[in-house]
Protein backbone atom coordinates (compact mmCIF):
# COMPACT_ATOMS: atom_id res chain seq x y z
CA UNK A 1 0.00 0.00 0.00
CA UNK A 2 1.15 4.03 -0.90
CA UNK A 3 -0.45 6.87 1.20
CA UNK A 4 -1.19 10.15 -0.60
CA UNK A 5 -2.01 13.35 0.98
CA UNK A 6 -5.37 14.56 0.15
CA UNK A 7 -5.43 17.88 -1.49
CA UNK A 8 -8.86 18.98 -1.15
CA UNK A 9 -10.72 17.12 -3.89
CA UNK A 10 -14.40 17.12 -4.18
CA UNK A 11 -14.55 14.41 -5.69
CA UNK A 12 -13.39 10.66 -5.67
CA UNK A 13 -13.38 10.87 -9.22
CA UNK A 14 -11.29 13.61 -8.64
CA UNK A 15 -8.56 12.19 -6.29
CA UNK A 16 -8.66 8.97 -8.66
CA UNK A 17 -7.56 10.85 -11.48
CA UNK A 18 -4.36 12.80 -9.41
CA UNK A 19 -3.44 9.28 -8.58
CA UNK A 20 -3.14 7.17 -11.60
CA UNK A 21 -0.52 7.05 -14.05
CA UNK A 22 -0.59 8.44 -17.08
CA UNK A 23 -1.35 4.72 -19.14
CA UNK A 24 1.97 4.33 -20.87
CA UNK A 25 3.73 1.14 -22.56
CA UNK A 26 5.55 0.16 -19.26
CA UNK A 27 2.35 0.77 -16.94
CA UNK A 28 -0.82 -0.85 -16.93
CA UNK A 29 -4.43 0.74 -18.60
CA UNK A 30 -6.14 1.03 -14.85
CA UNK A 31 -9.66 2.25 -15.41
CA UNK A 32 -10.81 5.53 -13.12
CA UNK A 33 -13.92 3.55 -11.73
CA UNK A 34 -11.78 0.62 -10.27
CA UNK A 35 -9.37 2.81 -8.48
CA UNK A 36 -12.32 4.57 -7.03
CA UNK A 37 -13.93 1.37 -5.84
CA UNK A 38 -10.68 0.73 -4.28
CA UNK A 39 -10.06 3.99 -2.67
CA UNK A 40 -13.38 4.01 -1.04
CA UNK A 41 -12.53 0.24 0.03
CA UNK A 42 -9.68 1.37 1.72
CA UNK A 43 -10.43 4.17 3.10
CA UNK A 44 -14.03 4.54 4.39
CA UNK A 45 -13.92 8.50 5.35
CA UNK A 46 -13.79 9.30 1.37
CA UNK A 47 -17.23 8.67 1.39
CA UNK A 48 -17.70 12.17 3.19
CA UNK A 49 -14.62 13.76 0.93
CA UNK A 50 -16.05 17.27 1.38
CA UNK A 51 -15.23 17.05 5.37
CA UNK A 52 -11.70 15.84 5.18
CA UNK A 53 -9.20 18.66 5.63
CA UNK A 54 -6.23 18.78 3.33
CA UNK A 55 -3.23 16.76 4.22
CA UNK A 56 -5.11 13.79 5.14
CA UNK A 57 -3.67 10.53 4.85
CA UNK A 58 -4.98 8.36 2.37
CA UNK A 59 -4.21 4.84 1.90
CA UNK A 60 -3.98 3.84 -1.99
CA UNK A 61 -3.85 0.68 -3.61
CA UNK A 62 -0.32 -0.10 -4.64
CA UNK A 63 -1.91 -2.80 -7.53
CA UNK A 64 -2.78 0.16 -9.81
CA UNK A 65 -0.21 1.94 -12.26
CA UNK A 66 0.45 4.99 -9.94
CA UNK A 67 1.85 8.42 -10.37
CA UNK A 68 4.88 8.25 -8.57
CA UNK A 69 5.14 11.67 -7.35
CA UNK A 70 1.20 11.52 -5.66
CA UNK A 71 2.16 8.89 -3.71
CA UNK A 72 4.62 6.78 -1.74
CA UNK A 73 5.11 3.67 0.58
CA UNK A 74 4.69 4.72 4.30
CA UNK A 75 7.86 5.65 6.11
CA UNK A 76 6.93 2.47 8.31
CA UNK A 77 7.96 0.06 5.74
CA UNK A 78 11.35 1.32 5.38
CA UNK A 79 11.61 1.27 9.31
CA UNK A 80 9.90 -2.46 9.06
CA UNK A 81 12.39 -3.36 6.50
CA UNK A 82 15.34 -2.41 8.50
CA UNK A 83 14.02 -3.89 11.54
CA UNK A 84 13.70 -7.40 9.51
CA UNK A 85 17.00 -7.01 8.33
CA UNK A 86 18.64 -6.12 12.02
CA UNK A 87 16.46 -9.29 13.09
CA UNK A 88 18.26 -11.49 10.38
CA UNK A 89 21.36 -10.04 11.13
CA UNK A 90 21.16 -10.99 14.37
CA UNK A 91 20.42 -14.94 13.60
CA UNK A 92 23.29 -15.06 11.25
CA UNK A 93 25.83 -13.64 13.74
CA UNK A 94 23.91 -15.95 16.38
CA UNK A 95 24.42 -18.92 13.65
CA UNK A 96 28.27 -17.60 12.48
CA UNK A 97 28.86 -17.46 16.71
CA UNK A 98 27.92 -20.82 17.13
CA UNK A 99 29.56 -22.28 14.24
CA UNK A 100 33.04 -20.61 15.01
CA UNK A 101 32.87 -22.04 18.35
CA UNK A 102 32.36 -25.59 16.92
CA UNK A 103 35.29 -24.97 14.96
CA UNK A 104 37.55 -24.11 17.19
CA UNK A 105 35.94 -27.37 19.22
CA UNK A 106 37.51 -29.23 16.60
CA UNK A 107 40.83 -27.84 16.18
CA UNK A 108 41.74 -28.08 20.48
CA UNK A 109 40.30 -31.45 20.38
CA UNK A 110 42.72 -31.75 17.52
CA UNK A 111 45.35 -30.78 19.08
CA UNK A 112 44.90 -32.92 21.76
CA UNK A 113 44.61 -35.88 19.46
CA UNK A 114 47.96 -35.03 18.11
CA UNK A 115 49.62 -34.18 21.52
CA UNK A 116 49.07 -37.71 22.67
CA UNK A 117 50.26 -39.25 18.89
CA UNK A 118 53.46 -41.17 18.46
CA UNK A 119 54.82 -38.28 16.47
CA UNK A 120 54.47 -35.67 19.60
CA UNK A 121 56.50 -38.38 21.67
CA UNK A 122 59.17 -38.69 19.82
CA UNK A 123 59.43 -34.65 19.32
CA UNK A 124 59.34 -34.72 23.11
CA UNK A 125 62.18 -37.57 23.26
CA UNK A 126 64.02 -35.48 20.60
CA UNK A 127 64.11 -32.51 22.55
CA UNK A 128 63.09 -32.90 26.09
CA UNK A 129 62.49 -28.80 26.78
CA UNK A 130 59.09 -29.41 24.38
CA UNK A 131 57.52 -31.80 27.49
CA UNK A 132 56.91 -28.72 29.46
CA UNK A 133 55.15 -26.58 26.29
CA UNK A 134 53.18 -29.61 25.25
CA UNK A 135 51.85 -30.17 28.69
CA UNK A 136 50.84 -26.52 29.02
CA UNK A 137 49.37 -26.78 25.29
CA UNK A 138 47.47 -30.28 26.84
CA UNK A 139 46.06 -28.04 29.72
CA UNK A 140 44.78 -25.17 27.21
CA UNK A 141 43.49 -27.33 24.58
CA UNK A 142 41.61 -29.39 26.81
CA UNK A 143 40.37 -26.34 29.08
CA UNK A 144 39.42 -24.21 26.13
CA UNK A 145 35.95 -26.21 24.72
CA UNK A 146 34.78 -25.82 27.95
CA UNK A 147 35.69 -21.83 28.11
CA UNK A 148 34.57 -21.28 24.51
CA UNK A 149 31.17 -22.99 25.25
CA UNK A 150 30.36 -20.12 27.87
CA UNK A 151 31.32 -17.40 25.72
CA UNK A 152 28.91 -18.89 23.04
CA UNK A 153 26.58 -19.31 26.32
CA UNK A 154 27.03 -15.53 27.64
CA UNK A 155 26.83 -14.63 23.70
CA UNK A 156 24.15 -16.34 23.00
CA UNK A 157 22.41 -15.06 26.02
CA UNK A 158 23.26 -11.36 24.97
CA UNK A 159 21.39 -11.52 21.55
CA UNK A 160 18.49 -13.29 22.25
CA UNK A 161 18.10 -10.23 24.95
CA UNK A 162 18.72 -7.85 21.88
CA UNK A 163 16.78 -9.88 19.09
CA UNK A 164 13.89 -9.93 22.12
CA UNK A 165 13.83 -6.53 22.07
CA UNK A 166 14.21 -5.79 18.17
CA UNK A 167 11.50 -7.66 17.82
CA UNK A 168 9.52 -5.61 20.16
CA UNK A 169 10.45 -2.36 18.60
CA UNK A 170 9.44 -3.53 15.49
CA UNK A 171 5.90 -4.74 16.71
CA UNK A 172 5.14 -1.89 18.72
CA UNK A 173 6.15 0.59 15.32
CA UNK A 174 3.80 -1.53 13.25
CA UNK A 175 1.20 -1.32 15.46
CA UNK A 176 2.35 2.43 15.34
CA UNK A 177 2.39 3.00 12.01
CA UNK A 178 -0.92 1.01 11.85
CA UNK A 179 -2.69 3.12 14.30
CA UNK A 180 -1.35 6.68 12.52
CA UNK A 181 -1.65 5.03 8.72
CA UNK A 182 1.83 5.23 7.98
CA UNK A 183 2.70 7.90 10.40
CA UNK A 184 6.34 7.13 11.40
CA UNK A 185 6.53 6.88 15.51
CA UNK A 186 9.78 5.13 16.30
CA UNK A 187 8.90 3.63 20.60
CA UNK A 188 10.10 0.65 21.54
CA UNK A 189 10.32 -0.86 25.14
CA UNK A 190 14.40 0.02 25.30
CA UNK A 191 16.01 2.53 24.79
CA UNK A 192 17.24 1.28 21.51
Amino acid sequence: MNIAEFKGEKTVSALAKRLLAEPGKDTAKTTQPEMEAALLRLNPQLSKIGELNKGTPIVVPDDFALDPTESTPPAGSLGEELLRQAESALANLRATLKARSEEFATQAEQVQTWLKSQQAKDFVKETPDLKETFSAAASAAKAAPKEQAAALEAETAALDKVMTEVKTFRITNLRANAAGLGGTRLTGSSGL
